[in-house]
């Protein structure tokens, strides 16, 4: 008696295990596509063009394979080329998007740097990141972004800890790991443009 029943018990634990994954499957493959969507708007949306680049309306990938391939053999952290211009059409530079060199306090920071045509720095936006909250992830924020901003992307940028020089941006109090990753990211995104991208 005892046996049927368990019997019984496993027979149904395996319809409802099957028709469970059928649906969780099924489910997966119908919102795949709008994933897909929503994660490319998240990190190559208008929101973001903006953020790298200011005035862009459009952020298309650049389409070189030849030179994508070559950028991906000798930098291992690049990522892609988004081509940014205005609503007349006009190259008004470019988004590079890397993974910073050297990692954070929890891993490395994948973001977009945005080069004008001018070779400045003009605008970044952070993509993934897992720094310490309240801490590390103030390098999101603009007042420690923005020391960045119309730096001529031939230049190094290096980190201090107190009173800043020429090339030099102000560490974040209690965050100088993450502020180091931050710009690594930076620096790595200037090396990529000053060996490929400029004119």
């Amino acid at each position: 008696m005892k046996n049927n029943m368990m019997v019984k018990l496993g027979a149904v634990l395996c319809v409802i295990s099957a028709v469970a994954a059928g649906i969780l499957a099924f489910t997966n493959e119908a919102t795949k596509e709008k994933i897909a969507v929503a994660e490319e708007l998240a990190s190559s949306g208008p929101e973001v063009a903006q953020a790298v680049i200011p005035n862009s309306v459009s952020f298309e990938l650049l389409e070189d394979t030849a030179l994508l391939d070559k950028i991906k053999t000798e930098n291992a952290d690049f990522i892609e080329i988004r081509v940014c211009k205005d609503a007349n059409g006009q190259v008004l530079g470019y988004g590079i998007r890397t993974l910073s060199p050297t990692p954070g306090y929890a891993g490395k920071i994948e973001m977009f740097v945005g080069i004008s045509n001018d070779g400045k720095i003009a605008g970044m936006k952070i993509l993934a990141m897992k720094e310490t909250a309240g801490l590390g992830t103030k390098i999101a924020e603009p007042k420690f972004q923005t020391q960045f901003l119309n730096r001529d992307a031939g230049t190094e940028i290096k980190l201090s800890k107190s009173s800043p020089k020429e090339n030099e941006i102000q560490a974040l109090t209690g965050a100088t790991r993450s502020s180091r990753s931050f710009t690594s990211g930076v620096n790595n995104a200037m090396i990529i443009y000053n060996q490929f991208l400029k004119k």
